[in-house]
């Protein structure tokens, strides 16, 4: 049996061949070169880039302080209670009963006898005719006047200017209950004169205490007396 030699291509096909092969590979790069695509790198959102550098930063811890809870009173709507006028107590002071002072006398002048003329010594007598006594108002003066002519002189000042006031009861009054009486007497020195006036002046005076009325606190009296 015989081997049948196996057919050769004659090596100006297998160089033509080749030829093409690199002709098409040559071309087919130099197409790539003047028709290369912009590769664009996928723009995806918040993807990182594969060319970026991913670089570890450490993270500072502070100390934070944790939220205080306050707990706040929330006001309620209630109502006050509200009480009546009616209902609320009442205090009305009770008024004192007020004094009522009046002089209701000058005795007539009695004259001296000591050896001094013109001498004489009178009683003045002051009644609260008032429902009150004056002790919770206070203590309260009488003015005693003497009158010469159309001048007024009162004790003090017939005292100190003339000598002219021998003695007399003391003018301020502690307490006068209600229909009660107080007399004060007075002895004076008219220095030569025989016709005078005696003017009593109920709560008159440095100490004066509140009256229900005031209309009838004075009383005057003229005289004519000889004292020798």
């Amino acid at each position: 049996m015989t081997n049948n030699p196996k057919p050769k291509l004659p090596i100006q096909v297998i160089f033509a061949i080749l030829l093409l092969v690199a002709t098409l590979t040559v071309g087919f790069v130099v197409l790539l070169v003047i028709f290369k695509p912009a590769i664009t790198t996928l723009q995806l959102p918040n993807l990182i880039s594969p060319t970026q550098t991913l670089s570890k930063t450490p993270v500072a811890l502070t100390d934070t302080a944790s939220p205080t809870w306050t707990s706040t009173i929330i006001p309620t709507n209630t109502s006050t209670p509200t009480v009546a006028p009616s209902l609320i107590p009442t205090y009305t002071p009770i008024a004192k009963p007020l004094p009522d002072l009046t002089v209701t006398g000058i005795s007539d002048p009695v004259c001296l006898r000591d050896g001094r003329s013109g001498s004489v010594t009178l009683t003045i007598v002051v009644r609260n005719i008032g429902r009150g006594a004056t002790r919770s108002f206070g203590r309260f003066d009488v003015r005693i006047n003497l009158i010469l002519g159309q001048k007024h002189y009162g004790l003090d000042e017939w005292a100190s200017r003339f000598n002219g006031v021998i003695g007399s009861s003391n003018p301020e009054i502690v307490n006068l209950n209600p229909n009660a009486d107080v007399e004060l007497k007075i002895a004076l020195d008219l220095k030569g004169s025989s016709i005078f006036g005696i003017e009593a002046i109920a709560n008159s005076g440095t100490n004066s205490i509140p009256e229900s009325d005031t209309t009838n606190n004075t009383l005057i009296k003229y005289y004519s007396v000889y004292c020798y």
